[in-house]
């Protein structure tokens, strides 16, 4: 990539996130962001429709990069993927507790842990033989929106626990409501 590309896009990235701190994301404008970073608004509309379309780019490649990291794991499912996830946050502290936080993208944690949901409901069709297939999606979407509950806390209490704490916490909570399906 063409080093003014990626000198534009740092300038852009440190922006965003110096004005999530005060703002909330659905009220930052291009014109803001741009002068926060020193990128003129033309060139910032050479490679984005508008804010949306600047956070959806940046949380893709997040997620890319997430995703690629799991790919490491031997068994690629969730509750093993949630560990992962709060592993990053806690490591990138600059960078997701901020896109994350009450000022950011509310969805953005549940567009990550859907990143292995076919992959996690296969898992637990082998291991859950009394779950139907719409039981192991309602067990899905419920235990996401738990761990984000429980993850979006802990990023408010500044992750103050350790993140393997944090990820046996939400496995113990997931096992015990699964285990009544096998």
């Amino acid at each position: 990539m063409d080093k003014r590309i990626e000198r534009t896009n740092t300038k852009l990235r440190y922006s965003l996130l110096t004005l999530l701190k005060k703002t909330n994301l659905k009220k930052i404008t291009v014109l803001e962001l741009c002068k926060e970073a020193k990128v003129n608004r033309t060139t910032f509309y050479k490679y984005y429709d508008d804010v949306d379309d600047y956070i959806n780019k940046v949380e893709a490649i997040l997620m890319e990069e997430l995703k690629k990291e799991i790919t490491s794991i031997n068994r690629n499912y969730l509750i093993t993927y949630i560990g992962k996830i709060v592993e990053r946050i806690k490591s990138e502290k600059e960078l997701y507790p901020i896109l994350l936080g009450n000022n950011g993208d509310k969805t953005f944690l549940r567009k990550i842990l859907y990143l292995v949901h076919s992959e996690s409901l296969q898992e637990w069709q082998r291991l859950l033989k009394k779950a139907t297939s719409e039981d192991l999606n309602k067990i899905y979407t419920f235990i996401v929106d738990g761990s984000v509950g429980i993850i979006e806390n802990w990023i408010n209490n500044n992750c103050k626990d350790d993140p393997k704490t944090i990820a046996l916490f939400i496995n113990k909570l997931c096992m015990s409501g699964l285990s009544s399906f096998i």
